[in-house]
């Protein structure tokens, strides 16, 4: 059976998505954004809910109206969150960026907790940080401290909602392939119901990272591919390149659908700059690239 064991069935009147399996990162959750998930068919819109954007300028000073938001657009539409939380704010780490862990994991409970209450009647799926082996995300990428924050961000969810998901460690494939990984989830793989990891082409070959690195350190959980995808211009065939990388992780996701039971791309839109063409599977107009074309015709053909 391929629907996602302990997911909560729909309570409270709140409508959820009818395929989990399928998602999408994107930036925001507008109106348009959400219309376009819903054209598409995936029923996941994996999005950051950044503990520096939420609660930024001092402990208890809650900014909840952009997270609203995308809560009313996920109603609307009967898409499912997948709330990414991450990144600390300043008055909480020493004035230091957003990637430097807390001085006192209290406060990152406290945010966690505060965050999955207001949303409980409506986001099931929380993850813990993004990436946190690599520098950029977490400062010193150091296991000890990720155990700290998925160990708080457990308890906090668990406490805030007990029918909720705790997913990660949203590992990129850097820390699949050097070990990272395997012993975090040797450490700390109990804490995640959904174990959650990236892929992008510039790394190990899909299937060989998640039949031979991935699989055998998930403690025969469900695994979920969180991040991948391409921007076109990084193929010489353009969208048409795109679209065929989206053919190749969905022909391997599809044949491992007992164990690997969601994909979600990056991403659904953005806005070209000079220097970077964008990894979105709609252009700027909105209209649609070959390879959300593709997608969408996957999705009906294989719920």
């Amino acid at each position: 059976m391929l629907l996602l064991i302990g997911l909560p069935a729909c309570t409270g009147g709140t409508a959820f998505a009818q395929n989990y399996h399928f998602g999408m990162n994107t930036r925001v959750l507008t109106a348009q954004m959400a219309d376009k998930m819903t054209e598409l068919g995936a029923g996941v819109v994996r999005l950051a809910y950044g503990w520096d954007v939420i609660e930024p300028t001092c402990k208890g000073c809650y900014n909840w109206e952009t997270t609203d938001a995308w809560r009313d657009e996920a109603r609307r539409t009967h898409r499912a969150i997948f709330a990414s939380l991450a990144y600390t704010p300043a008055w909480a780490n020493g004035g230091h960026p957003y990637q430097y862990p807390p001085l006192n994991y209290q406060d990152w409970y406290d945010f966690v907790y505060a965050t999955v209450s207001r949303y409980r009647n409506d986001i099931y799926l929380w993850g813990v940080w993004n990436e946190p082996n690599l520098d950029g995300y977490l400062k010193g990428s150091d296991p000890r401290v990720y155990r700290s924050l998925a160990v708080m961000a457990h308890a906090a969810v668990r406490a805030a909602n007990p029918d909720a998901l705790v997913l990660g460690p949203d590992v990129s494939w850097h820390g699949v392939k050097d070990g990272w990984f395997a012993a975090v989830m040797n450490d700390s793989g109990d804490l995640f119901d959904i174990v959650t990891v990236h892929w992008y082409p510039d790394g190990p070959a899909l299937e060989l990272m998640m039949d031979q690195l991935v699989r055998p350190a998930s403690l025969g959980k469900s695994v979920w591919l969180t991040e991948t995808g391409m921007k076109p211009c990084f193929s010489l065939f353009g969208e048409a390149g795109q679209a065929l990388l989206y053919q190749r992780v969905l022909g391997a996701f599809q044949a491992r659908r007992s164990w690997w039971t969601g994909v979600s791309f990056y991403d659904l839109h953005d806005v070209p700059t000079p220097r970077d063409c964008g990894g979105a599977i709609t252009r700027e107009d909105w209209s649609n690239r070959p390879a959300f074309l593709l997608y969408q015709t996957f999705i009906k053909a294989n719920p």
